[in-house]
């Protein structure tokens, strides 16, 4: 099994922000038909530390994780970028989302994984593995549209029962799911499959874009779920914004 630690040249990309596209009214979204229906999903989560990663070395590590997706096959979604938000020893997060279980060890024994960690190995300092499963909806984050995620990591206090946290963590994803500027929201407990083991639970909520994730996270009924609910339940958290990397060129 592949850790997230080892050197190979990829070709230079620049990568592109998009800006925040207009704000949508604060209608709830339309019912889903049955092509957007919930189904389960293994979340993969990696918070790196590469403090000193920048300009053309970020883009090309940045693409290269980026390419993952169209290298190995059955991945449902991909997120990465640098951190927006100052959070210690974090500076770049990858959020991948798998079928099942089988498809993400497979992923962690491959080559491609393999090859992209080689790349990284110069500038990474440290690192922080989540996996778990969650039920989600559609996410597509091949588009040119842009993609923003908000994501959180949280060790569950020992007193606390873990069906406490995912009641909590239920809430505030039914919260979510009712808001037109939400594209998803996904959320479970570690599976501890490789990495690290301090955290128990993580939660993610997708946007399209800065200003909706903002909307989000300024949300007065979702800020007091989250901070009456969620929160007090874990003696330990992370929380992470990203704006997703688009490169310029096609990756195909």
């Amino acid at each position: 099994m592949t850790n997230y630690l080892r050197s190979s040249k990829f070709g230079h990309v620049e990568c592109v922000e998009e800006p925040c596209c207009a704000k949508c009214d604060e209608k709830t979204k339309p019912a889903c038909d049955t092509g957007c229906k919930s189904s389960p999903a293994v979340e993969h989560v990696v918070l790196f530390n590469m403090p000193f990663l920048q300009g053309d070395q970020e883009a090309k590590v940045l693409r290269c994780l980026y390419d993952l997706q169209f290298r190995f096959e059955c991945v449902d979604a991909l997120v990465v970028g640098r951190v927006l938000n100052k959070v210690e020893n974090v500076t770049h997060c990858l959020f991948m989302r798998f079928p099942t279980l089988e498809t993400l060890k497979n992923f962690y024994k491959s080559d491609a994984l393999s090859k992209v960690l080689c790349s990284m190995a110069p500038h990474l300092h440290g690192e922080i593995v989540v996996d778990y499963v969650s039920s989600t909806g559609p996410l597509d984050t091949e588009c040119k549209d842009p993609v923003c995620m908000s994501l959180t990591l949280l060790r569950r206090k020992r007193d606390v029962p873990p069906g406490e946290m995912d009641c909590s963590l239920f809430s505030l994803k039914t919260l979510a799911d009712g808001y037109c500027f939400v594209s998803d929201f996904s959320f479970g407990s570690s599976l501890y499959i490789c990495g690290d083991k301090h955290y128990t639970n993580a939660f993610a909520s997708f946007t399209k874009s800065l200003c909706d994730l903002d909307k989000l996270l300024e949300d007065l009924q979702y800020t007091k779920l989250l901070h009456l609910k969620v929160l007090p339940l874990s003696c330990s958290t992370i929380h992470v914004n990203v704006l997703a990397f688009k490169p310029i060129k096609s990756c195909l």
